[in-house]
Protein backbone atom coordinates (compact mmCIF):
# COMPACT_ATOMS: atom_id res chain seq x y z
CA UNK A 1 0.00 0.00 0.00
CA UNK A 2 2.60 2.42 0.81
CA UNK A 3 4.40 1.52 -2.66
CA UNK A 4 1.15 2.30 -4.72
CA UNK A 5 0.36 5.54 -3.06
CA UNK A 6 3.06 7.44 -4.49
CA UNK A 7 2.52 4.91 -8.03
CA UNK A 8 -1.05 6.74 -8.03
CA UNK A 9 -0.15 10.22 -7.29
CA UNK A 10 2.74 10.04 -9.86
CA UNK A 11 0.23 8.43 -12.53
CA UNK A 12 -2.97 11.40 -11.63
CA UNK A 13 -0.14 14.00 -12.04
CA UNK A 14 0.96 12.99 -15.56
CA UNK A 15 -2.53 12.39 -16.49
CA UNK A 16 -3.77 15.99 -15.36
CA UNK A 17 -0.88 17.53 -16.72
CA UNK A 18 -1.43 15.46 -20.14
CA UNK A 19 -4.96 17.02 -20.57
CA UNK A 20 -3.36 20.70 -21.76
CA UNK A 21 -0.32 20.98 -23.23
CA UNK A 22 0.68 24.53 -24.27
CA UNK A 23 3.85 26.21 -25.54
CA UNK A 24 3.97 29.72 -26.34
CA UNK A 25 6.39 31.68 -28.90
CA UNK A 26 6.39 35.41 -28.47
CA UNK A 27 7.91 38.19 -29.96
CA UNK A 28 9.00 41.23 -28.09
CA UNK A 29 9.36 45.30 -29.40
CA UNK A 30 11.76 46.73 -27.14
CA UNK A 31 12.05 49.81 -27.90
CA UNK A 32 7.99 50.43 -28.12
CA UNK A 33 7.07 48.58 -24.76
CA UNK A 34 5.77 50.89 -22.55
CA UNK A 35 5.92 51.12 -18.53
CA UNK A 36 2.23 49.89 -17.18
CA UNK A 37 0.75 48.93 -14.42
CA UNK A 38 -2.99 48.55 -15.96
CA UNK A 39 -3.74 46.09 -18.24
CA UNK A 40 -7.52 45.66 -19.99
CA UNK A 41 -7.60 41.63 -21.06
CA UNK A 42 -9.65 41.18 -23.96
CA UNK A 43 -10.97 37.93 -25.17
CA UNK A 44 -12.23 37.36 -28.47
CA UNK A 45 -12.40 33.81 -28.05
CA UNK A 46 -15.74 32.62 -29.52
CA UNK A 47 -16.82 30.24 -26.19
CA UNK A 48 -15.25 31.82 -23.39
CA UNK A 49 -16.94 33.29 -20.60
CA UNK A 50 -16.44 35.80 -17.34
CA UNK A 51 -14.94 32.79 -15.11
CA UNK A 52 -12.45 32.05 -17.36
CA UNK A 53 -11.26 35.98 -17.21
CA UNK A 54 -11.93 36.65 -14.01
CA UNK A 55 -8.87 34.21 -13.12
CA UNK A 56 -6.72 37.07 -15.07
CA UNK A 57 -7.69 39.69 -11.82
CA UNK A 58 -5.34 37.41 -9.44
CA UNK A 59 -2.98 36.28 -12.03
CA UNK A 60 -0.59 39.17 -12.29
CA UNK A 61 2.28 40.01 -9.33
CA UNK A 62 1.29 42.18 -6.42
CA UNK A 63 0.69 46.25 -8.17
CA UNK A 64 -1.12 45.35 -11.22
CA UNK A 65 -4.76 46.50 -11.37
CA UNK A 66 -6.25 44.18 -14.47
CA UNK A 67 -9.79 44.66 -15.82
CA UNK A 68 -11.49 42.26 -18.33
CA UNK A 69 -13.53 42.48 -21.66
CA UNK A 70 -15.85 39.61 -23.08
CA UNK A 71 -15.64 40.26 -27.11
CA UNK A 72 -17.62 36.73 -28.28
CA UNK A 73 -19.34 36.67 -31.75
CA UNK A 74 -22.69 37.18 -29.56
CA UNK A 75 -21.92 40.76 -28.19
CA UNK A 76 -23.64 43.29 -29.16
CA UNK A 77 -21.10 46.48 -28.51
CA UNK A 78 -18.52 46.52 -31.16
CA UNK A 79 -15.31 45.38 -29.90
CA UNK A 80 -14.08 48.71 -30.46
CA UNK A 81 -16.83 50.13 -27.69
CA UNK A 82 -16.75 47.69 -25.85
CA UNK A 83 -12.48 48.56 -25.09
CA UNK A 84 -13.07 52.29 -25.28
CA UNK A 85 -15.64 52.09 -22.43
CA UNK A 86 -13.85 49.42 -20.30
CA UNK A 87 -10.72 51.22 -20.82
CA UNK A 88 -12.37 54.78 -19.03
CA UNK A 89 -13.75 52.39 -16.29
CA UNK A 90 -10.25 51.05 -15.42
CA UNK A 91 -7.87 53.81 -16.34
CA UNK A 92 -5.69 50.77 -18.63
CA UNK A 93 -2.87 51.50 -19.94
CA UNK A 94 -2.51 48.24 -22.59
CA UNK A 95 -4.38 46.00 -24.04
CA UNK A 96 -4.19 41.85 -24.26
CA UNK A 97 -5.96 40.58 -26.74
CA UNK A 98 -6.35 36.81 -27.00
CA UNK A 99 -7.76 35.86 -30.21
CA UNK A 100 -8.52 32.61 -32.03
CA UNK A 101 -5.85 31.72 -34.78
CA UNK A 102 -6.97 28.44 -35.89
CA UNK A 103 -7.31 24.38 -35.61
CA UNK A 104 -5.72 21.53 -37.20
CA UNK A 105 -5.97 17.99 -36.71
CA UNK A 106 -2.66 15.57 -37.42
CA UNK A 107 -2.45 11.61 -37.32
CA UNK A 108 -5.04 8.93 -37.67
CA UNK A 109 -6.63 6.35 -36.27
CA UNK A 110 -6.05 6.31 -32.70
CA UNK A 111 -3.35 8.75 -32.42
CA UNK A 112 -5.16 11.38 -34.23
CA UNK A 113 -4.51 14.83 -32.33
CA UNK A 114 -6.24 18.46 -32.31
CA UNK A 115 -3.97 21.19 -31.89
CA UNK A 116 -5.62 25.29 -31.32
CA UNK A 117 -3.67 28.14 -31.85
CA UNK A 118 -4.03 31.47 -30.39
CA UNK A 119 -2.75 34.31 -31.07
CA UNK A 120 -2.10 36.90 -28.55
CA UNK A 121 -1.07 40.78 -28.32
CA UNK A 122 0.07 43.40 -26.36
CA UNK A 123 -0.91 46.99 -27.41
CA UNK A 124 -0.45 50.53 -25.89
CA UNK A 125 -3.70 52.11 -25.51
CA UNK A 126 -2.05 55.93 -25.75
CA UNK A 127 -0.92 55.36 -29.05
CA UNK A 128 -2.18 51.44 -30.65
CA UNK A 129 1.18 50.78 -30.86
CA UNK A 130 1.66 46.77 -30.46
CA UNK A 131 5.07 45.90 -28.48
CA UNK A 132 4.71 42.29 -27.99
CA UNK A 133 2.99 39.46 -29.66
CA UNK A 134 2.46 35.87 -29.16
CA UNK A 135 1.53 32.47 -30.61
CA UNK A 136 0.11 29.73 -28.33
CA UNK A 137 -0.38 26.03 -29.28
CA UNK A 138 -2.49 23.92 -27.51
CA UNK A 139 -3.93 20.52 -27.06
CA UNK A 140 -6.74 20.34 -25.49
CA UNK A 141 -8.44 23.56 -24.51
CA UNK A 142 -8.78 26.78 -26.25
CA UNK A 143 -8.38 28.44 -22.32
CA UNK A 144 -4.97 28.84 -21.79
CA UNK A 145 -4.08 29.60 -17.99
CA UNK A 146 -3.78 32.85 -16.89
CA UNK A 147 -0.76 32.23 -15.05
CA UNK A 148 1.68 30.42 -18.11
CA UNK A 149 0.13 33.87 -20.46
CA UNK A 150 1.46 35.91 -17.50
CA UNK A 151 4.60 33.54 -16.75
CA UNK A 152 5.44 34.15 -20.04
CA UNK A 153 5.37 37.67 -19.99
CA UNK A 154 6.80 37.98 -16.58
CA UNK A 155 9.83 35.56 -18.95
CA UNK A 156 9.91 38.25 -21.47
CA UNK A 157 10.77 41.29 -18.98
CA UNK A 158 6.97 42.86 -19.75
CA UNK A 159 5.84 42.07 -16.59
CA UNK A 160 8.02 42.72 -13.26
CA UNK A 161 6.96 40.40 -9.94
CA UNK A 162 6.36 37.01 -9.26
CA UNK A 163 3.14 34.97 -10.08
CA UNK A 164 0.96 35.08 -6.97
CA UNK A 165 0.99 32.31 -4.48
CA UNK A 166 4.65 31.28 -5.84
CA UNK A 167 7.41 30.93 -4.26
CA UNK A 168 10.56 33.30 -3.59
CA UNK A 169 13.46 31.80 -5.78
CA UNK A 170 16.75 31.96 -3.32
CA UNK A 171 20.01 31.36 -4.83
CA UNK A 172 21.83 28.38 -4.12
CA UNK A 173 25.32 29.48 -1.92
Amino acid sequence: MKIMTPLLAICLASILTGCLSVNIQSNTKTEATPEFHRILIESRLPETDNAYLNQFLTAFPAGYQVCTVLNSPTSFESPAEAIEKQRHTCQSEVLLTIDFYRNYTSGSGKYITTTNELLLEMKNLSNGQSFWKALVKTSGSNEVPPNRIVSKLIDDGLVEGRLPGSKPVQAAN
